[in-house]
């Protein structure tokens, strides 16, 4: 009976672990792995990661922005919202008057 306990907290250990490194809860993938056993690692092998983890990371990255009016996530060169349809004003031509130098002149 107490290998059987171990198991199972195994499988629950495992889950937390992936889950946290897929940016969700640790203690929800526990109960996942602890509950299902074997089905609950898989289904947690198996889950998405964060979807505001993988925004984060896309902010991060300067290739994309968020919309001001609607909050999604679009490219950095868009000039309209694929979403709302909003006018954007684009940002290179901001970048690049910001990188010139009065000096150079």
């Amino acid at each position: 009976m107490e290998i059987v306990l171990i198991i199972w907290l195994a499988f629950g250990i495992a889950g937390a672990v992936v889950l946290t490194n897929k940016g969700r809860s640790g203690c929800g993938g526990f109960a996942l792995g602890f509950l299902l056993g074997p089905i609950g690692l898989v289904i947690a092998l198996v889950m998405n990661r964060d979807h505001r983890e993988l925004e984060k990371q896309a902010l991060q990255s300067g290739a994309n922005r968020k919309c001001p009016q609607c909050a999604e996530l679009i490219k950095v060169e868009a000039r309209k919202c694929r979403y709302c349809g909003t006018e954007l004003s684009p940002v290179e031509a901001i970048t690049q008057a910001n990188s010139i130098d009065p000096r150079d002149y």
